[in-house]
C-alpha cells in the first residue's frame, strides 16, 4: 500500500468534514479524497505478518489486498469473509495465524473479552493481535453523526456494543487475554488508535 502523496494529505486536510461526518464514504472517491477504510486498512498494513485472519473483516478488504489468510464476520458484507455465528468460536486449529486484525469493531462485539481469548488460542506463539480504536466520546458522536454507518444498516447498536473503547480499557482486556502492548500509534489527526500486541 502507498504513502501518501503531499498533495493527497492537503486534499484530504481540506475535506475533514467531508470525510469524517458529512459524505458517505462510498463518495469519498469521486471527490479524490481517501476514505476512513483506506486510512484504518494503511495503517495497519505494514504491520501484518505471516498468514492473516481479519476479525470484523466486513467485505474482506484486507485480506483481499494482503492475499494470505481468512475474513471472518458476523454479518454478510459481501467480499467471501466466512460467516460465522459467534467471534469467540472460530472453525480454525490452534496456532494457525501469524497475525489477527481487528480493525474499527471490537467495540462492536459484546463478547469482545471471549473473541481475545479466542485470538489468543488461534495465534502462533511469535504472533500478533492489531487493533484500531476510536475512544467512546469520539465514538457515541460519531455513531450518532454518521447516517452512513454500517450500525445503521443492521439496525443500529446492539446490547453490549459501544461507540469505542478507551485506551486503558482495551489494553487492559489485551493483558488478561496474555498479550502485551509492542506498539501504540494514533493516525487521522489523532482521532484512531493503533495497537499491536504480541503475545506473551
Amino acid at each position: 500500500m502507498s504513502q501518501k502523496t503531499l498533495f493527497q494529505i492537503v486534499w484530504d486536510f481540506v475535506g475533514i468534514p467531508f470525510r469524517l461526518i458529512l459524505f458517505d464514504q462510498q463518495w469519498l472517491p469521486r471527490f479524490g479524497w481517501t476514505t476512513l477504510d483506506d486510512e484504518r486498512l494503511n495503517a495497519v498494513y505494514p504491520y501484518i505478518q505471516g498468514r492473516l485472519l481479519d476479525i470484523g473483516a466486513g467485505p474482506n478488504v484486507l485480506v483481499k489486498r494482503y492475499g494470505n489468510g481468512v475474513g471472518v464476520d458476523v454479518h454478510d458484507w459481501g467480499g467471501g469473509a466466512l460467516v460465522v455465528e459467534n467471534s469467540a468460536h472460530l472453525p480454525f486449529d490452534n496456532q494457525s495465524f501469524g497475525t489477527i486484525t481487528l480493525i474499527a469493531c471490537l467495540n462492536h462485539i459484546p463478547n469482545r473479552q471471549d473473541v481475545l481469548y479466542e485470538a489468543k488460542r488461534l495465534l502462533k506463539p511469535d504472533g500478533q493481535i492489531i487493533i484500531t480504536m476510536i475512544n467512546p466520546l469520539l465514538g457515541d458522536v460519531g455513531h450518532w453523526l454518521w447516517w452512513y454507518g454500517e450500525d445503521k444498516h443492521r439496525g443500529g447498536m446492539k446490547d453490549g456494543e459501544t461507540g469505542g473503547l478507551w485506551s486503558h480499557e482495551l489494553i487492559a482486556m489485551c493483558q488478561a487475554a496474555g498479550f502485551a502492548l509492542h506498539l501504540h500509534r494514533r493516525f487521522v489527526y489523532k482521532m484512531n488508535n493503533l495497537y499491536v500486541f504480541k503475545c506473551t
